[in-house]
């Protein structure tokens, strides 16, 4: 539903208020390592009484589906139960920014992590962020800065002669995949496992031989009940987030209702963790499940989970940009924020971004209440990076240029279609500069200094790196010759490579103040990859950027050269292709795929 600028409301044990909004940029540590604690957490003490913060709400919606992609597969019914805690709130605030405090919560968190900018950490296992230490993956892109880079010594151009797809793994989960598979080292069993989610609202651990260790449904996925979208049934679409330390899995699964449900479970057998799921409808006053879709992936920071939604493909509805913050210690403290304007949508694969301190957002075009692609008079939100602290307490009535950037051209790009919701920023350094990147839809790379986005920009910005749209899950790395940003186009780059005309481009980013990027190569192969990710041995050596439809290709990352091909053997072509938007993982030594049609694929040296 619409927001009002100023209005209040209840959420859990706290007051949340509503108004502009404006996000922001945080400080962030090395573009391999990440920033942060480790999400392999330990063990410490410590109680904590939920999310403790404020929170107002902006305004920004999502560009709806336009993500495109399709999926079929078949529901599943399945049986979860909820908790509630009693607790009381209070919270003032002008011009949209709030403060919440609560007390009397139920639940507690086993300890507690905090992090920073130059990679320390302390404490525990809850909800930590930023680069996950040994093989594991378990978030998105490796990272929490989403630069999808991944250090394996396996994969050395040497290796590469000998890369193929292991035929002997053969995996499958009921449904189709729009999540990036997970990996942990020490999974049910002390075993190694791969982790897939799927639009059925089935939740999978295969073992390293493809061996099924748990499958489990939750809930049926909705198929009815929809004003548009193109994913039938629609069920879970988001990456999941594993914190390790509790062993928990957590993911958003949209069910028949239509409801989105925000799900913990048992990474040891799937079960479901006491206190959730969330229902976010009943615990959001103004969230409206039917209308809003959860397509990025999700966050752990600071003992809470962080979901980002947007709409669905058509744009139908009164549907905004939501950030939901859920405590992990005690999930009926539910914090959350969301776009003024209608539309403005968080829908990117990558989802949410963090340096460890704080949460960086994409948001699509916002549209003026009932008229699709009309842009609101005022910015109030849209097209717009977004730097927002961990209490998602924001105001646009006055917010720091610090912390938000918004191309000049914002109305044009709402009204057009052509937002920057389509990719999740992504956070690097270069020439000793703190920067993040994000791709248009309208083919124009933003690279900017994280701590001093510039607010409205006064005049043009941005490199045109393609003449197509932009979606997509991009990636950041370095390596003894330079810094890039890799991304993917519908249809090709369609701009001057200096190699290839497919559709991953690279992009090569200098330490000047202001950075500079110019395109340095394109993919020679097809014209239809999915998103890319990174290898490299130790950080800047034998860097290789993968990519697949249903082949996987690799390409050296300092010229675009093949290094793998895999149209080369017919046995290791994969079933179906990947979703449009999503990417390869590496996993000890291994490259693992999923493809659309719920199929799951290593390929090795």
């Amino acid at each position: 539903m619409a927001a009002e600028r100023g209005w209040w409301a209840v959420v859990g044990p706290f007051v949340v208020g509503y108004a502009a909004v404006s996000g922001g940029c945080g400080d962030n540590g090395s573009p391999k390592a990440g920033p942060d604690a480790s999400m392999e957490g330990g063990s410490g003490s410590g109680a904590s009484s939920g999310v403790a913060g404020s929170s107002s709400g902006g305004s920004d919606a999502s560009s709806g589906g336009r993500s495109g992609g399709d999926g079929g597969s078949s529901g599943a019914t399945g049986s979860s139960s909820g908790a509630s805690s009693s607790a009381s709130s209070s919270g003032s605030g002008s011009g949209g920014r709030s403060s919440s405090t609560s007390s009397g919560s139920s639940g507690s968190d086993s300890g507690s992590t905090s992090g920073s900018s130059s990679g320390s950490s302390s404490g525990s296992s809850s909800g930590s962020s930023g680069s996950t230490t040994g093989a594991s993956v378990l978030q998105h892109h490796k990272n929490s800065t989403r630069d999808g880079v991944y250090i394996d010594k396996a994969f050395t151009a040497a290796g590469m002669a000998t890369m193929h797809r292991d035929t002997t793994f053969s995996a499958s989960i009921s449904g189709s995949v729009y999540a990036q598979p997970l990996y942990v080292e020490n999974g049910p069993g002390g075993q190694e496992a791969f982790i897939v989610a799927s639009e059925a609202n089935h939740v999978a651990a295969i073992g390293a031989t493809g061996t099924v260790l748990w499958d489990k449904p939750f809930g049926s996925a909705a198929s009815a009940g929809l004003p548009c979208g193109n994913i039938t049934p629609l069920g879970i679409t988001g990456t999941p987030v594993i914190d390790s330390g509790s062993r928990t899995i957590y993911f958003d699964a949209m069910t028949q209702g239509p409801k989105h449900l925000i799900h913990a479970v048992s990474l040891d057998d799937g079960s479901e963790k006491s206190g959730w799921p969330v229902d976010v409808s009943a615990a959001v006053s103004g969230f409206d499940s039917s209308v809003q879709n959860q397509r990025g992936a999700l966050l752990l920071l600071n003992s809470t989970l962080y979901v980002p939604y947007g709409g669905h493909y058509g744009d139908c509805g009164d549907y905004h940009g939501w950030v939901i913050g859920v405590s992990l210690g005690n999930p009926a403290n539910v914090i959350s924020w969301h776009t003024d304007q209608s539309d403005g949508g968080i829908w990117a694969p990558g989802g949410l971004s963090s340096d460890g301190t704080s949460i960086f957002l994409a948001t699509g075009n916002t549209t003026q209440p009932g008229l699709i692609f009309t842009a609101p008079t005022s910015w109030a939100g849209g097209d717009a990076i977004i730097r927002m602290p961990p209490g998602l307490s924001f105001s646009l009535q006055s917010p720091p240029a610090s912390d938000y950037f918004v191309p000049q051209d914002w109305q044009t790009l709402d009204s057009q279609d052509q937002d920057l919701g389509g990719t999740n920023p992504v956070l690097f350094d270069a020439g000793g500069q703190p920067l993040v990147a994000l791709l248009g839809k309208d083919g124009l790379l933003h690279v900017l200094n994280r701590n001093s986005l510039g607010g409205i920009a006064p005049g043009p910005t941005g490199t045109r790196v393609s003449n197509g749209t932009i979606i997509g899950a991009p990636a950041a790395y370095t390596t003894s010759q330079a810094t890039y940003v890799a991304y993917r186009a519908y249809g090709g780059v369609s701009l001057t490579c200096p190699t290839g005309g497919g559709n991953l481009g690279v992009a090569k980013i200098t330490g000047t103040n202001p950075p500079a990027a110019s395109v340095v190569w394109c993919s020679t192969q097809p014209t239809d990859l999915g998103s890319p990710m990174i290898t490299t041995t130790d950080g800047t050596s034998s860097v290789i950027v993968w990519a697949a439809d249903n082949l996987l290709y690799g390409y050296d990352g300092d010229t675009g050269n093949l290094v793998y091909d895999g149209s080369r053997v017919a046995a290791d072509a994969m079933t179906t292709a990947v979703q449009q938007f999503n990417a390869p993982i590496a996993a000890k030594g291994r490259i693992v795929v999923a493809d659309q049609g719920g199929n799951l694929y290593v390929f090795k040296p």
